[in-house]
This record gives structure tokens, C-alpha cells and sequence, in this order.
């Protein structure tokens, strides 16, 4: 009767927010080819400690407006067992499954490898078959750390992608801990990303992931509904932007490996510049309005991530009066721009510090925007 009990409450809940269907929607420009696809690659359900049914997720994904998310359960951590006997660690993707190609969300396979740290936890993405873990699981002390590098193998001969999940967590005063074991890992090659949010974002980390080359991701780590993760992370979204050549799960895990990812973190984005720059200089328009001899600056976000904005310089010539403010989504801000001399090329362009976009953990991206 319990097990009846928890699985009719499940399924209730995802037929209430299916009924809902009521949509967030953020989108972001396509860059240089790419589709900058929205992904959230580290959740959790009742089959290992999540509290929600795998449909649950994929039609969450749907309202949180997500075009990718990876189910990673614990191959190690399964508390819900006694209610829940399942012996097939594949089984909440092939739940899902059905229901994300529905809803058009690309479902990856993947597992989380849950050791104590150090070297701590790693998400494997793009796996083929998640039982092939549990061999590396130690029975009597599940969390030891004996079988790490031997599963984190397995993952890359399957073909996944592994990144190593919030460095933070059970180090020393929980800040981001460099052992010897991840510079070991690191050097087989076996990490390839690295959380650089997760509840919270941690600058070092972000170094690392620029350091070493690796590809950064900001997820959710969600284990109930989203509600209460969207309260920890202060009613703003988390999420990896993926520059992806299409809507496709092949085209994703191409992205993942070549490093085409950009953090978003409590509307803070956090990438390489060669990421960040042309999504931000495709969303925000610039042009000049002239009445009898008056000059209006207008300046409009073209899509829905909001920035925030401080004006360096305008080209020479001309006096800008406001220079900082925060341009949200679909919004456009005017200011008065004085003429100080006669110009014979009328073309100008402002010099932009977007103040919550991060190339360095220390620097904010610089760009300058034609004026029309």
C-alpha cells in the first residue's frame, strides 16, 4: 500500500503541471551558426534521492523552457529502495524518454558516480548503459573511493562525457579543494568540465575550468521540484547554454567536447569570450534618433536575458549623459546624447561593460556596439 500510495502522489503531480503548461520562456540569438540551446545536465528522481517521478522532470523542462537535461541518478546512493526496488539503473531514462521526445527535450542518458571526497562526485553524460557502474561500487561502504578511477573509465570507453560535479562539497570549510587525485585525473584526462554553479558559483572553480580547459556547466543539482531549488538560487534561473550546430543530442555531446558552453547563475553569465561576446552583441541594438537638431540614444534588448550595462565611451564627438543601467528583456532605454562638434561621418558606436557577464573570474566582457 505505501508503494501504491508514493507512486499515485507522484503521478498526480506530474498530471498537474502537464495541465498547467504554462510556459517560461528565454531565449537567447543564434550565433556564428550555432543555436545556444538551454540545458540543465544534473537532476535527480526517485530512483535514486530525487523526490519526483522522471516524467516529472521532462515536463518541467518543458515549463522552465530547457531544451536539454540529463537524469543523473547515484548508482551508489538509492534510499528509496525499499519502496522502489528497482535493479535497472537505465530505468528512469527509459520512463522519460518516451515523454521528452513528445515534448521535444533532448533526454541524455547519464549517471552520477558518487564517491566521498576526496576526489567527490562526477556526472557521466551520453552513456550507454548505467548498470556497468555498479561493479565499481564497493557493497560495504558504497561512498568508498576504491573503484573511482576504474568507473570514471568505464564512462569514456562507453563514449560519455564526465565532469566533475560541485568541488566544493565535503572539502575543508566547504571551499573548491585541489587534491592530488584530481591532478591525476586530470592528467589521464578523465575530467573533462566542472561545475562552476551549482546553489551557488565558486570563481575559482571558473578558473579551473579555464586553466584546464574544460568545459563549464551551472546546473541545477534539482532533487524535488524546481520551486524550492529556484528559492536557494534567490528566484533566478541556473542553467549551461550549449552553442550547438543543431537540436540534436549528437550535436550536443559535439558541444560539450569542444568546449561550447557558457554558465548562467542567478542572471550572471559566466564563459569564454569568444562564447559570451557574440551572444551578447546579437542581443542588444543600438540606434540614433535625430528631431531638429536633438540626438536620443536608444538602446534595446532584442531577447530575454537581462543585462547589465555600463557605457565606457561613445565614438568622439559626442556626450552621453546616462551610463549605467539594466536593460532587461525585450526592453529598450533611452538617454540624450549632446553633439560637442561638427562630425563629417555620422557613424558612431558605443563601448559596453555588460557588469553581470564574466570572461575571468575578475573581468567583465567589453564589447563595442555599432549605432545605426
Amino acid at each position: 500500500m505505501k508503494k501504491v500510495f508514493i507512486l499515485t502522489l507522484l503521478g498526480l503531480a506530474g498530471l498537474t503541471l502537464q495541465a498547467q503548461n504554462k510556459k517560461t520562456v528565454l531565449r537567447f540569438p543564434e550565433v556564428n551558426g550555432y543555436q545556444v540551446l538551454k540545458g540543465d545536465f544534473h537532476q535527480h528522481t526517485v530512483f535514486s534521492d530525487g523526490s519526483v517521478w522522471p516524467t516529472y522532470r521532462v515536463e518541467e523542462a518543458y515549463v522552465e523552457d530547457l531544451d536539454i537535461i540529463a537524469i543523473s541518478d547515484h548508482i551508489e546512493y538509492i534510499p528509496k529502495k525499499a519502496d522502489i526496488p528497482n535493479t535497472d539503473f537505465n530505468r528512469s531514462y527509459e520512463i522519460a524518454k518516451p515523454i521528452a521526445d513528445r515534448y521535444g527535450i533532448i533526454l541524455i542518458p547519464a549517471v552520477e558516480i558518487t564517491r566521498r571526497m576526496p576526489p567527490g562526485h562526477f556526472n557521466a553524460i551520453g552513456i550507454k548503459d548505467a548498470n556497468a557502474f555498479e561493479q565499481f561500487v564497493n557493497k560495504e561502504d558504497r561512498s568508498d573511493t576504491t573503484g573511482l578511477t576504474a568507473a570514471l573509465e568505464e564512462a569514456h570507453r562507453q563514449g560519455a562525457f564526465v565532469f566533475w560535479n560541485h568541488p566544493p562539497f565535503q572539502t575543508p570549510e566547504n571551499k573548491p579543494t585541489w587534491f592530488p587525485i584530481h591532478e591525476e585525473l586530470k592528467n589521464k584526462k578523465l575530467i573533462q568540465g566542472v561545475e562552476v554553479a551549482n546553489g551557488r558559483y565558486d570563481k575559482e572553480v571558473f578558473q579551473w575550468a579555464l586553466d584546464y580547459d574544460w568545459t563549464i556547466f551551472s546546473n541545477t543539482d534539482v532533487h524535488t521540484t524546481i520551486t524550492p531549488r529556484k528559492a536557494v538560487d534567490k528566484g533566478k534561473t541556473s542553467l549551461t547554454l550549449v552553442l550547438a550546430k543543431d537540436r540534436t543530442e549528437e550535436s550536443v555531446m559535439e558541444a560539450l567536447r569542444d568546449r561550447r558552453t557558457v554558465a548562467l547563475f542567478q542572471n550572471v553569465l559566466y564563459g569564454r569570450k569568444e562564447h559570451v561576446e557574440p551572444i551578447v552583441a546579437n542581443s542588444i541594438n543600438a540606434k540614433m534618433i535625430t528631431l531638429n537638431g536633438n540626438y536620443f540614444l536608444e538602446v534595446e534588448n532584442l531577447y530575454h536575458f537581462p543585462y547589465e550595462i555600463e557605457i565606457l565611451g561613445i565614438s568622439e564627438g559626442y556626450k552621453i549623459r546616462n551610463r549605467t543601467f539594466t536593460l532587461n528583456g525585450g526592453e529598450a532605454i533611452g538617454t540624450t546624447v549632446t553633439r560637442e562638434k561638427p562630425k563629417s561621418e555620422p557613424v558612431i558606436a558605443l563601448r559596453l561593460k555588460l557588469k553581470n557577464v564574466y570572461i575571468t573570474p575578475e573581468q567583465n566582457l567589453e564589447i563595442e556596439v555599432p549605432v545605426r
